[in-house]
C-alpha cells in the first residue's frame, strides 16, 4: 500500500495567520491553484481509495487532486484538524492580548508545555485519533496493493506521522508544519509502516 497524505490548500485564514482548527473555512483561489498544480504532479497515480477530513478545505483539496477519477471520498472525523476551542479565529500573534502569556503560545515553540484553550485538544489526543486511523487503514486487507489518498490538515498530519518519526514525543513538529498541499508518502509492506517522503511540494 502507498498512502499519499496531503495537507489542504491555502485558505484566507491561513493567509491571515488566523487560528483555524475545526472552523470550516473553504479554500481561497491560491489554495485551489496549489491543489491543481499538485493534482497535475499526481495525475499518473492510480488511486484505489480516498479519505478526507470532513472540513471543506480538505474535501475540496481531495476532489481537485482526484480530478475525474471515479472514486468516492470517505469522510473520517479522526483526520480533521486539531480543535483550538475558544481561540479559533484569533490571529496567531505574540502580541494578541487574548493569546499573550497563555499556554497556547507554546504551540509551535515548546509542544511539551502546550496548554489547550477551553474546548481545545491536546497533542496527545490528536496523536491518538490520527494514529488509530493510520493503523486501521494500513491493516485494511482490501487496500494492500492500492494507492490511497488522505486529505487532512497541518497538525492532524503531524499527529498521524508522529508514530513514524524517530524523535522524542515533545518534538511534535519534527521540522515544522507542512506547507499547503505538501504531500507525504507512507508505504505499508508486510505490515511494516514507513515514511518514505515527508512534506514534498510540487510548486
Amino acid at each position: 500500500m502507498n498512502i499519499y497524505v496531503i495537507r489542504h490548500g491555502e485558505t484566507d485564514w491561513n493567509a491571515g495567520r488566523r487560528i483555524q482548527g475545526r472552523s470550516d473555512i473553504p479554500l481561497n483561489e491560491k489554495g485551489r491553484q496549489l491543489a491543481k498544480v499538485t493534482a497535475e504532479a499526481l495525475k499518473d497515480i492510480v488511486f484505489g481509495a480516498a479519505y478526507s477530513s470532513p472540513l471543506k478545505r480538505a474535501m475540496e483539496t481531495a476532489r481537485i487532486i482526484l480530478r475525474d477519477r471515479d472514486i468516492s471520498i470517505i469522510e473520517d472525523d479522526r483526520i480533521q484538524e486539531m480543535s483550538f476551542g475558544v481561540f479559533e479565529g484569533e490571529v496567531m500573534d505574540g502580541e494578541n492580548p487574548r493569546l499573550k502569556g497563555t499556554g497556547f503560545m507554546h504551540f509551535f515553540s515548546d509542544p511539551g508545555h502546550y496548554i489547550p484553550p477551553e474546548g481545545g485538544e491536546s497533542f496527545a489526543q490528536v496523536c491518538q485519533r490520527t494514529t488509530e486511523f493510520l493503523k486501521e487503514l494500513a491493516s485494511n486487507p482490501v487496500l494492500q496493493d492500492q494507492n490511497v489518498l488522505v486529505s487532512s490538515h497541518g497538525a492532524a498530519i503531524k499527529g498521524l506521522l508522529s508514530s513514524l518519526y524517530p524523535s522524542a514525543p515533545d518534538d511534535f513538529w519534527h521540522g515544522g508544519v507542512h506547507k499547503n498541499c505538501a504531500v507525504s508518502l507512507i508505504t505499508v509492506r508486510d505490515g511494516k509502516i514507513e515514511l518514505k517522503e515527508d512534506g514534498r511540494v510540487y510548486y
